[in-house]
């Protein structure tokens, strides 16, 4: 559960007068209130929080987003990208939503110009009167409407860290590029061509290009510019000292489609549009830190006895928390500046307050815990608990908050049900949907339930624990998925792969608007690419104009991505290379998509989770059939069981689903993200 409000303390550790360890209640949703009030209460020490994705902050599909490398939008984002934070530094995108429609959706727009396009939960960081406030597009609405005089401003970004992705020389659209150092400079040449005015400083560009230039500068060193007029000229102003833009109004526009991104950035900020504007989740776990170290001073506890923040690596620790919890943390209640390089801070009550990653847990023994906090559990080492920090916190009778989504029977379920009826009385457990959360509407849950195969959903919206024994594919069954079905000569043919010599497999699939189906499997035992692209040619290739040649340039193939660096051929060409040489279309991943990604495709296609089937298999498909049906996971894992043989078909089918979604008509993608003839 992510929030970042909270009541600011007026005492500080190590004075006599404490303030209470309350949390201003407008703070946290429901869920989240429930959870923070449980703790430190009783004989409850530990507490877990299960819950379901909340993916309910949503920006227009057509919002820039600015790389180190250029621009890219929130259509195109792909998990992995890199963006930038609010500090200017670079973050890599960690979940993408599904691309949602219907949503009440608003344009907030800025005193330098700039407009952005959101739906009514996003989020943002906002300063008033009162203080920094975080809000919702439709709560800033409000008080707008309420009170039309009042100033909002969001705080603009700092200098961005450009310098690492410059020495190539390669410049980005808006010509912005080099160290902060060199775009300062530039700056301080702007300035001298400049024209005071009270505050402000104006410059008339010379022409379309440079206007674009000498905006992309100043907004990339965190300032604000804005179109002006002088003599009929057009120009740009801005104030040096200025670090903020003022929302001068949202108004509700009609409904686009939206998405909602998640990134690894310390403070969960990421930019958007042209304008650059910091735009976020929020975070909870820096309240009960705090809340820990003013009960650490409150009852005496021994300064032995540390405050930690773990995630499952000490660097997704540090990025996820550290610079978050320096400016949580006031300044007056530090011993000291914070240690950088361990990401630790010292009270003046003497307490520690230390980040750590569980990877490399046998390191951390030694001291005694009053406080952990284990972010994303369910992918951290369950040793971890065991056999250090359990032990740790029995010194002082520390606490403990385990937050994450479920992924499996595993110590994640276990502690869980540890917290409930008939469990161990020091835990307390937590099961919060993602309706729950108070964030997403239901809309939005109805249109996940048909968009995701039922395990997933189960999984990520309702946060259930699922197992992973049995069946792979478990949502195809012959009653609902096995259809005939012949071959339609006049439609384009879709063809997944999976490149292995013995045997090389592929799927077969036509569509026709609504579903898709497999019309056809092609397994050759000992075989290599050139023998199956003449086998596809021979079974599904047209007369064209040269009578010995077939013509196959209506058959789109969607294979392994390892066929890019895979050579199978004598003369060392590589796999991907011999299919487009034999005149298919050739789509394929730079990457590998994640197995679970795959799997999850290939069952929300045979069934989604509202019961619909949209992927329906030819009963001559025989063996496919049969992969489908016995292939199963390994015992203990959630890895397909490769030994059985059955992988393979289901790989293919797997590629082709997987890859068809994302070459949806009207997407993009760079040569870096996907690879296509």
């Amino acid at each position: 559960m992510i929030h970042q409000g909270g009541s600011r303390a007026r005492g500080r550790p190590g004075t006599g007068r404490q303030a209470s360890p309350k949390l201003d209640r407008i703070a946290l949703t429901d869920a989240q209130w429930d959870i923070y009030q449980a703790g430190w209460q009783g004989d409850t020490r530990f507490r877990v929080a299960v819950c379901g994705r909340r993916f309910g902050k949503a920006l227009s599909t057509e919002t820039a987003l600015r790389m180190p490398d250029g621009w890219t939008t929130m259509a195109e984002i792909r998990e992995g990208d890199r963006l930038f934070d609010d500090l200017g530094q670079p973050c890599r995108v960690r979940f993408i939503s599904e691309i949602m429609t219907g949503r009440p959706c608003n344009r907030i727009a800025f005193d330098d110009g700039v407009e952005i396009v959101a739906d009514d939960e996003h989020s943002w960081t906002i300063a008033s009167w009162s203080g920094p406030e975080t809000l919702t597009t439709a709560q800033i609405a409000a008080r707008l409407h309420a009170a039309p005089d009042e100033v909002l401003t969001v705080p603009a970004c700092r200098a961005l860290s450009l310098a690492r992705y410059a020495s190539s020389g390669r410049m980005v659209p808006d010509g912005v590029a080099g160290s902060i150092e060199q775009r300062r400079l530039m700056l301080r040449m702007l300035v001298r061509c400049s024209a005071p005015d009270g505050n402000w400083l104006t410059v008339i560009p010379g022409g379309t290009d440079d206007a674009v230039a000498i905006v992309g500068l100043l907004r990339s060193l965190g300032l604000c510019p804005s179109a002006t007029r002088i003599a009929e000229r057009s120009g740009i102003r801005w104030q040096p000292g200025s670090r903020s833009r003022r929302i001068v109004s949202v108004l509700p526009v009609a409904s686009v489609p939206v998405r909602c991104l998640q990134v690894d950035s310390a403070s969960r900020l990421y930019l958007c549009g042209d304008g650059l504007v910091p735009t976020h989740n929020t975070f909870l776990m820096t309240e009960e830190i705090r809340r820990a170290a003013r009960l650490a001073v409150q009852r005496r506890i021994g300064t032995e006895n540390e405050i930690w923040y773990a995630a499952p690596t000490f660097l997704q620790a540090k990025r996820v928390m550290w610079s978050r919890l320096k400016k949580t943390i006031p300044a007056r209640w530090l011993d000291g500046r914070p240690n950088e390089t361990i990401c630790a801070m010292t009270l003046r009550s003497g307490h520690v307050i230390r980040l750590v990653g569980l990877d490399a847990f046998e390191n951390l023994r030694g001291s005694g815990l009053w406080f952990f906090g284990g972010d994303e559990w369910a992918d951290c080492r369950p040793e971890a608990w065991s056999e250090v920090i359990r032990p740790m916190l029995s010194t002082a009778r520390g606490h403990a908050l385990f937050v994450g989504t479920p992924k499996g029977f595993d110590h994640f379920r276990d502690a869980y049900l540890l917290g409930q009826p008939g469990g161990d009385p020091s835990y307390r457990s937590f099961m919060f949907t993602t309706l729950n959360g108070g964030n997403v509407p239901p809309a939005e849950v109805d249109a996940a339930r048909q968009q995701l195969d039922a395990r997933t959903f189960r999984q990520e919206y309702e946060a259930s624990f699922e197992t992973y024994a049995g069946r792979v594919i478990y949502a195809f069954s012959r009653a609902g998925n096995v259809r005939p079905v012949s071959y339609d000569a006049t439609r384009p043919l879709h063809i997944g792969m999976d490149f292995n010599i013995n045997p090389m497999s592929a799927t077969v699939w036509q569509e026709d608007g609504i579903a898709t189906w497999q019309i056809d499997e092609i397994v050759m035992p000992t075989s290599n690419t050139d023998e199956m692209a003449t086998e596809i040619a021979r079974r599904y290739g047209r007369t064209g104009f040269d009578p010995g040649k077939s013509m196959v340039d209506h058959i789109t193939i969607y294979p392994d991505p390892a066929g890019a660096q895979r050579r199978s051929s004598a003369a060392g060409r590589t796999d991907i290379g011999i299919l487009r040489h034999a005149g298919f279309v050739v789509v394929a991943g730079a990457s590998h998509p994640p197995v679970r990604d795959r799997t999850n495709m290939v069952n929300r296609q045979f069934m989604s989770a509202d019961g619909q089937r949209h992927a329906f298999v030819d009963p001559g498909c025989v063996r496919s059939i049969e992969a489908y049906e016995r292939l199963i996971y390994r015992d203990g894992t959630n890895e397909p069981d490769k030994g059985s043989g059955h992988d393979h078909l289901v790989d293919a089918t797997g590629y082709y689903l997987f890859g068809r979604t994302l070459r949806l008509p009207g997407k993009k993608f760079s040569a870096s993200q996907f690879m296509e003839r």
